[in-house]
């Protein structure tokens, strides 16, 4: 791994808010989608299948796209991705705006994923080679404090913003707000610092494009699979993705074997604390991305809530979140070694209580309110940590490959949880509103099961020193 060229300046803190400005838009469509999902069904005329592959669109192509953005920024500036990824963003979701089919809907939020995927690992590089010290911490713990933030409050302004404009109309006018936010930030750039590597790596474009359709062949059937009852191109697609994911594998050994840099190196994936924090990774965010769509989900076709009521569920969650993770630093001197460990096993049993409460047909609002609050907590002490350790205990000569894996790993947790356990609990409750109790505590047991399994890699990771090398 090449050293970094130091860059002219460095990041200052209104860099710093500028960045986290333009990464804003990445997850508040996300989050925004979440809730407007029902209304973008109607408009559209699709299903809870057409649903999930409007998120799971976006959050796959995410995911392809991230594993060569990186190489982009090191060769030809990051801060001049940064500028291109905004623009896109900004032009796609405002072209959402006035789409008249599902599939043209669908095509904007592949492409819309891509410029994000182009945004995003440029944010987590400057601030890995622009800022240094104390500014470096803080610049990572705000960029994860961010990455829930933005989610839990496109939620919440694209709830009002449903809930107070004419009927199929509010949908419309939150992708022209996200795309307004992204060029705000965009605007802003000049106060960022540009960086690159001296000696950019060759890109792997045969890589990239193998590990970039496996995903997509192995996400779309698994969204669009249980709700059509399994057709035969669904469990084709799947064989062939996986099949792919093995040759991309063996490609990648063989490029590293070759001295060719690899997307996925696989002497990174041996290092113990990066292989394991990438598996905590997709178990967090597997959870967290199906975790917000069940909720939104329950809080509209069982209460019978509106976008706005489904935002307003989650502002608990979403306030306990932001408050953890702007006193972080002082909780994580305070908890020690074991904050994530400790988080993962409180969020373990507020969860099996969810799902004991569920089966009971005792899941009313006030009681999801209750557990909602810590859980905000117990997600802010996992993630924030999470990020740190995973990228700071790596070796340093694997950070930039460390930082990708991480932001790759990420989203295609977001995808696979909408897919798998959005998947489950549609099929579990179908059209049956009672059916819901089962539903929801069946993928939250799930979810405990995830958590308990993330407590225990966190003991693990959290014994091992931080490598020097």
């Amino acid at each position: 791994m090449t050293s970094q060229i130091a860059p002219a300046r460095s990041l200052t803190r209104s860099g710093l808010a500028v960045l986290l400005v333009a990464f804003g838009p990445v997850n508040f469509t996300f989050g925004s989608v979440n809730v407007l999902a029902d209304d973008i069904g109607r408009d559209l005329g699709t299903g809870s299948a057409g649903e999930q592959l409007v998120l799971s669109a976006y959050t796959a192509a995410f995911a392809a796209s991230l594993v060569i953005a990186g190489r982009l920024g090191d060769r030809y500036g990051r801060r001049r991705m940064l500028v291109v990824g905004g623009l896109g963003v900004a032009a796609l979701s405002i072209a959402a705006a006035f789409v008249t089919s599902l599939l043209a809907l669908v095509v904007l939020r592949v492409l819309l994923g891509v410029a994000a995927g182009l945004l995003t690992p440029q944010v987590l590089s400057t601030i890995q080679t622009t800022a240094e010290g104390p500014t470096r911490r803080t610049g990572l713990m705000l960029f994860a404090a961010m990455s829930g933030v933005s989610t839990v409050l496109g939620q919440v302004v694209a709830g009002g913003i449903a809930a107070a404009a004419p009927a199929d109309l509010g949908w419309r006018i939150v992708q022209v707000v996200t795309g307004a936010i992204a060029l705000v930030g965009v605007a802003g750039l000049r106060a960022v610092p540009e960086s690159h590597s001296p000696e950019p790596l060759a890109m792997d474009v045969r890589g990239a494009v193998t590990i970039g359709a496996s995903l997509l062949l192995v996400i779309v059937p698994l969204t669009i699979g249980p709700g059509e009852g399994w057709p035969v191109w669904s469990i084709v697609a799947i064989v062939v993705g996986v099949a792919a994911l093995l040759v991309f594998w063996q490609l990648q050994r063989r490029s590293e074997r070759q001295s060719v840099t690899p997307v996925v190196p696989p002497s990174v994936l041996r290092i113990r604390v990066v292989r394991r924090g990438l598996v905590m990774t997709l178990l967090f965010f597997a959870t967290y991305g199906a975790f917000l769509y069940e909720l939104s989900a329950l809080a509209q076709a069982r209460f019978g809530m509106g976008a706005l009521g489904a935002s307003l569920l989650v502002l608990g969650f979403g306030a306990a979140f932001v408050a953890t993770s702007v006193l972080l630093p002082v909780l994580l001197s305070a908890a020690g070694s074991r904050t994530m460990m400790f988080a993962a096993l409180g969020q373990a049993a507020t969860l099996a209580g969810v799902g004991i409460l569920s089966f009971a047909g005792r899941d009313d609002l006030w009681s999801l309110q209750l557990v909602l609050v810590p859980l905000g907590v117990a997600q802010a002490m996992m993630f924030g940590p999470l990020l740190h350790t995973v990228l700071s205990r790596a070796p340093h000569r694997a950070a930039g490959a460390a930082s990708g894996l991480f932001t790759t790993v990420q989203q295609v947790g977001l995808s696979l949880g909408v897919a798998l356990l959005g998947g489950a609990f549609w099929q579990i409750a179908g059209d049956d509103s009672a059916a819901m109790d089962t539903a929801l505590g069946t993928v939250f047991a799930v979810h405990t099961l995830c958590a308990l399994a993330f407590a225990a890699l966190a003991r693990t990771l959290e014994r091992r020193p931080p490598p020097t090398a």
